[in-house]
């Protein structure tokens, strides 16, 4: 209850005025039917006709204003639930996104869907109405019983048993189906995991003709998802299927009372009708509080899973140091050995260092831990021992994003978000202005794209990329990191998707950007390397060679000199 409240505690106004709406439906819920017994013993009694028109007007107006009050109540139900758990899906996300990418690979993106919205929804549908129904019947059970009370204590006595039986039974079981409920709810998730990842992978399924093959797993997900949501629902409609049994009993003993005491000439007619007015009126709030121990059930397996997902802790931890030396950084990396499972070394034992404003180009077969060096010096994953140094400082005592305000990096893979061009330049950064962003286009070759665009800057581009080809969707990247102005730059196969002849225009930006930064060059073109300062060669995680480029050049006898003499640069495929 306390995680719960700190979620609702910002509605509690809300929450409050809730309450009294309830209180007020609940009040005329219990008078009408007051209004039909006067209505009754005055008509039985031969009263006057403005009597009778006034008690049918007076229930009329009741009705009504009790029908606005209950739409007033679920309008408001569902405004606090939804406040409440959509703070509940930002922390999950802004959570998840603060977690290092060893769990990302464990995940896949419809999984995450599932965790974060499809879990949430299961709460937020119980928050609706738990507030309404759940708090509601107990207040309309306490007034019906406490009436009968003043009514006829015999059948008061039976409604109330009924009433205690019924709850307590609901109390004992509300967490039989909690298990089987969080087990729908897995394999929900897995069945979404397979759903993105099939999609995203679309090409592959329709190129190799594995239609079939996919269909197969999505049926035999489908069947699982199937028979734990049967088990979890079978499981949940035992209070439901409880209730009605206890109810036919109650109905029953009320019913055979109340025909007694009006024969013996104990009640009047009309007392009759309310006693099986209020009888009736008892079993809805008992309906509905069975109807809330099934949403307890799948309520209480998302709020586990969801702070299940939120005692996740990232190893990638920031340090204190906020201040790097001004200009080109220094890189240093001191017998820095990685690996993303113990069984398979990525890196070892990789000793270099790179001065202020050089330039490190990195070759190396597919697979050597080119682009895993670059993940490191991020501090996307944690290495296993060693030391990286920027600047001179330990990256693991530095704040994270004080390390990512200094280093950029472009990847293989260019992500865009759906938003304006220029939102997608500045990742939605407000202080850059769209002066810095077309001189640095212009510098790029990508300003004449620009302005061909119908609206400019202001151009609606959509997320995947697909509104750009590959080679600009490469120039994008650049020009945000060249936005940010860095003092370490990263380039990860940054000619990859590039032809010649844009290869070409962007080698003099590129120039430009690394004339006040220290350069990191993983590529597998040669060309590509052609200004560099020093030359790395990696192999099976190993650094096979290092030194000055044009030294290496020059010595026959090295990795690097016999690529240059053979140029098969298909060697480092």
């Amino acid at each position: 209850m306390a995680w719960l409240m700190k979620y609702l505690s910002p509605v509690k106004w809300r929450l409050l005025l809730l309450l009294v709406l309830l209180l007020a439906s609940t009040g005329m819920q219990l008078f009408n039917p007051q209004v039909v017994q006067r209505f009754i013993d005055t008509a039985a009694e031969g009263g006057t006709l403005e009597r009778l028109l006034f008690l049918a007007g007076l229930f009329l107006v009741v009705a009504f204003s009790n029908q606005l009050i209950v739409v007033a109540v679920s309008y408001l139900g569902n405004d606090v639930s939804w406040r409440a758990t959509n703070r509940l899906r930002g922390d999950l996300l802004l959570h998840c996104l603060r977690l290092d990418m060893k769990f990302h690979n464990e995940k896949t993106p419809g999984e995450m869907i599932e965790r974060i919205d499809g879990d949430v929804t299961s709460v937020s549908n119980f928050f609706a109405m738990f507030i309404v129904q759940v708090i509601g019947s107990f207040v309309l059970l306490t007034g019906i019983l406490g009436f009968m009370f003043t009514v006829n204590v015999p059948i008061a006595l039976v409604m109330t048993l009924f009433t205690l039986l019924s709850i307590l039974f609901m109390v004992v079981i509300r967490n039989w189906g909690v298990n089987s409920s969080k087990q729908e709810r897995e394999a929900s998730a897995s069945l979404f995991g397979l759903i993105e990842e099939r999609i995203a992978g679309i090409e592959d399924v329709q190129g190799n003709g594995n239609v079939g093959y996919v269909m197969n797993r999505y049926f035999k997900l489908m069947r699982t998802v199937f028979l734990k949501g049967r088990r979890a629902w079978m499981m949940r409609v035992i209070p439901w299927n409880t209730t009605v049994v206890l109810f036919a009993l109650a109905v029953t003993a009320v019913l055979l009372l109340g025909v007694r005491y009006y024969f013996a000439g104990e009640i009047s007619l009309g007392t009759l009708f309310l006693i099986y007015q209020y009888t009736q009126m008892l079993n809805d709030p008992i309906e509905q509080l069975g109807d809330q121990v099934q949403e307890f059930q799948k309520a209480k397996s998302g709020m586990l899973r969801s702070r299940e997902l939120l005692s996740l802790h990232s190893d990638i931890a920031g340090g204190e140091e906020d201040v790097l030396p001004e200009g080109a950084l220094e890189l240093e990396f001191d017998n820095v050995n990685f690996s993303y499972t113990e069984e398979k070394p990525v890196l070892q034992n990789i000793t270099f260092r790179v001065k202020p404003g050089e330039r490190l180009g990195i070759i190396g077969r597919t697979g050597s831990g080119k682009s895993s060096l670059s993940r490191v010096l991020l501090r996307l994953y944690n290495i296993d021992s060693g030391v990286i140094r920027v600047g001179g400082i330990d990256i693991t005592s530095m704040k994270l994003p004080a390390l990512y305000r200094r280093v950029g990096m472009v990847t293989q893979d260019v992500q865009l978000f759906d938003g304006s061009l220029r939102d997608n330049l500045t990742l939605f950064n407000g202080e850059i202005t769209d002066a810095e962003i077309l001189e640095t286009t212009e510098r790029l070759g990508l300003r004449h794209w620009i302005d061909a665009q119908p609206e400019g800057l202001d151009t609606h581009l959509s997320s995947g990329g697909s509104s750009l080809s590959a080679g600009e969707a490469q120039l994008f990247a650049l020009t945000r990191v060249f936005l940010t102005e860095p003092s370490l730059v990263i380039l990860d196969e940054p000619s990859s998707r590039l032809d010649a002849a844009t290869e070409s225009l962007l080698q003099g930006a590129v120039d430009q950007l690394m004339s006040r930064s220290t350069g990191v060059i993983i590529a597998h073109r040669l060309a590509t390397l052609e200004q560099v300062d020093k030359i790395m060669v990696l192999g099976n995680g190993r650094m096979l060679e290092f030194g000055e480029r044009t030294a290496l050049a020059e010595d026959p006898g090295s990795h690097y000199a016999r690529l240059l003499m053979t140029g098969r640069e298909e060697e480092l495929a």
